[in-house]
């Protein structure tokens, strides 16, 4: 089911007297979907609605009442709801209302009072609704049936006081002597009219004024009247300033962007301009020089980028080779003698140390 929600937080404080104002608005058309939602706390906590019977009370514009009961559909989290029927809705205008809670014990709240609108939508607009009294409940039922016996009673002895006095009352020949004098009273007054020439004509005016009518005064005003219809139509054509108000949403155009365009003679202007656009030759030429010239530049960046690779290759250095003894040497073991070259081979470096068998020193070779 869809439903046209109109939530509202209500919270049981001394404020409920004040009237809240709300920003709902339902149609005449939210037949059976317009729903008051009402979420209910206690000090900042959900209030419980447990044995707790729910009443709206709502005083329409047109003077209709009506005290409905809410629908609890949370007693924990204290949420009620009431979905305006179909005899509610069509009370259109400001709806003043307000909600009430009446506990198994005998205590009663009231919540909040507060304010919502029902406007009458365009296809209800012929639709004059009865002013209603609507009561669901039934106690109050009691008291408006014994409200209107009370008033039956006072109706009644009313009419037993007027009925006392027996002489008041017309005997037949009494009211025989009043109808003949009435009849006789009229009978005059129709002569007197019937003959009156000031305001009635005979046969042959009637004619001689429908024949004048016909002839002249008929087709004149006919002649003006069309005249000025179609001054008023060719005015109301001819105008361009959207005399009813017609909006993009109505014929269909509420998704279409108002983003200004630029007129034809701009484009063409735009499209004239020979400083912001080339030729096709133009395009030829500059591709042209750009294959002769650019190649140039293309073959000096090469030779340019070989020559420093070759540069920074050069100065790469080796790894370190050991340097084989003779004659019983032995390399140091910390520090063995070795060998590396430098710069594509220009330098050379040896380090390292090693020792004969004869003694027990070192003899250290610094790198060179």
């Amino acid at each position: 089911m869809i439903y046209n929600n109109a939530p509202l937080a209500f919270e049981i404080t001394s404020w409920t007297k004040t009237n809240i104002k709300t920003a709902i608005q339902f149609s005449t058309q939210d037949i059976d979907t317009a729903r008051l939602i009402f979420s209910l706390t206690k000090d900042g906590v959900p209030l419980p609605l447990s044995a707790v019977t729910g009443k709206l009370v709502m005083f329409m514009a047109d003077g209709s009442r009506f005290i409905k009961n809410v629908e609890i559909v949370d007693k924990v989290e204290g949420i009620a709801e009431h979905v305006l029927t179909s005899d509610e809705i069509k009370h259109y205008g400001t709806v003043n209302a307000e909600l009430n809670l009446y506990y198994a014990n005998n205590q009663a709240i009231s919540v909040h009072k507060f304010s919502f609108n029902i406007d009458r939508a365009l296809v209800d607009t012929d639709i004059a609704p009865i002013a209603e009294y609507y009561i669901d409940d039934f106690e109050a039922l009691i008291a408006k049936v014994n409200e209107l016996y009370d008033e039956a009673i006072a109706t009644m002895e009313e009419l037993r006081q007027k009925f006392s006095d027996l002489e008041n009352i017309e005997t037949k020949a009494g009211a025989q002597e009043k109808a003949d004098a009435a009849e006789a009273n009229a009978k005059a007054y129709t002569d007197v009219h019937a003959n009156n020439k000031t305001i009635h004509i005979t046969a042959d005016e009637r004619t001689t004024w429908n024949a004048k009518e016909t002839t002249t005064g008929s087709q004149s005003k006919a002649d003006k009247a069309l005249g000025d219809a179609k001054a008023y139509t060719d005015t109301h054509a001819n105008r361009m300033d959207n005399p009813h108000a017609v909006t993009k949403a109505q014929i269909g155009l509420a998704n279409v962007s108002n983003v200004e365009q630029a007129a034809k003679i701009d484009f063409d202007t735009h499209a004239s301009d020979t400083i912001k656009h080339i030729t096709a030759d133009e395009r030829t030429s500059w591709n042209a020089k750009e294959t002769t010239t650019g190649a140039q530049k293309a073959d000096k960046a090469l030779t340019d980028a070989k020559a420093y690779t070759d540069t920074k290759v050069g100065q790469l250095t080796s790894t370190w080779t050991t340097i084989p003894l003779i004659n019983g040497a032995v390399t140091d073991a910390t520090v063995p003698l070795r060998y590396r070259t430098k710069n594509g081979g220009d330098e050379l470096q040896i380090n390292g140390g090693f020792k004969s068998i004869r003694n027990d020193h070192r003899d250290g070779i610094a790198e060179s």
